[in-house]
């Protein structure tokens, strides 16, 4: 090789080699709202033996105006995710860490949509997503007796162990010795102070219609705001809906076009047992969700119309022993 030729060949090399040597490491340009859940992520992912630490893929997530109303995240590729700024404020902490974890399942974990479902009608993974089944409502109960499962589902995918609370259930004619607290008949609003009753098992009861009322009608209990007590009730279109503010579970259990439903009375229970509440709805078991200690005892009214008032047939407040 002649002497020319050699010094080109070398500082080809060199180039070469600086070029490489120069390279710069993959970004990670993450919001700081998000990080601790990007940094929950990571420490989960290792109790199931992954280890993930974004140095060889980079990572980006960033707020962005709506988009696309029917997601409130999605996963660019590359690594890279935009979440939506008007859902991020209406979650829970708990539904906050699950939309991250769903778009790093995407990104990451390289996991697709699943939309099956558990023996009890409830989504089989946090990874459910768009279209959702005619029928069907997006919402996911990510808290609680259920966070445990849905987070090893978001890691193990279909090996996940199926959960025993998706056969939990309660009969709604159980017997049980009661003890009246409160009976209330024909009225249009009501507000009862219950001192004393979370120390034990109880149950609420309410028969009503929805009168001339245009919005959600039935009942609230145990919290001082919207963000801290339960919901309960349904709307002259026919959904039904259980929500429990964003500082507790948030919304846990919606359904359009509920065929539980009635045109006229409807009858809804809710009975404390344990560590858990039971819901029926005229007599029917709906669903479940854990006990959390109330921060006022209390039953009111609910009624988020402006216009018209549902009516109460019946309102009854019993101990259980």
């Amino acid at each position: 090789m002649n002497k020319t030729l050699f010094r080109c060949f070398s500082l080809s090399l060199i180039i070469v080699l600086f070029i490489g040597c120069s390279e710069e490491p993959p970004e990670i340009d993450v919001d700081p709202v998000f990080q601790e859940f990007v940094d929950e992520f990571v420490e989960i992912a290792a109790t199931f033996g992954q280890d993930i630490d974004f140095s060889d893929t980079g990572l980006s997530i960033q707020f962005r105006d709506v988009v696309d109303r029917g997601s409130s995240g999605v996963c660019l590729g590359n690594h890279q995710i935009e979440i939506e700024t008007a859902f991020w404020a209406g979650l829970t902490d708990d539904d906050k860490q699950g939309l991250i974890f769903h778009e790093l399942g995407h990104c990451e974990l390289d996991r697709p949509h699943r939309n099956d479902m558990l023996a009890n009608g409830e989504w089989s993974s946090r990874m459910r997503g768009f279209p959702i089944p005619d029928g069907f409502n997006a919402v996911i109960n990510y808290a609680g007796t259920r966070l445990d499962y849905y987070i090893s589902e978001i890691f193990l995918g279909s090996a996940a162990p199926l959960p025993d609370w998706q056969n939990r259930t309660a009969e709604f004619d159980e017997v049980l010795e009661r003890t009246p607290e409160r009976n209330l008949e024909n009225i249009e609003e009501f507000e009862e102070f219950l001192p004393g009753i979370s120390d034990g098992d109880f149950e609420i009861d309410v028969v009503l219609n929805a009168g001339d009322s245009e919005g959600f009608v039935g009942i609230q209990f145990m919290g001082v705001s919207d963000d801290t007590r339960v919901r309960i009730g349904y709307n002259p279109e026919g959904s039904f809906a259980i929500d429990s503010g964003n500082l507790i579970f948030g919304l846990m259990f919606l359904r359009d076009e509920f065929d539980l439903l009635e045109d006229g009375d409807n009858r809804i229970t809710i009975r404390r047992q344990g560590d858990f509440y039971f819901v029926f709805l005229n007599e029917t078991f709906v669903y479940w969700f854990d006990y959390f200690v109330p921060t006022r005892e209390s039953v009111s009214s609910l009624n988020v119309s402006l216009r018209g008032a549902p009516q109460y047939q019946s309102v009854t407040v019993q101990r259980l022993e």
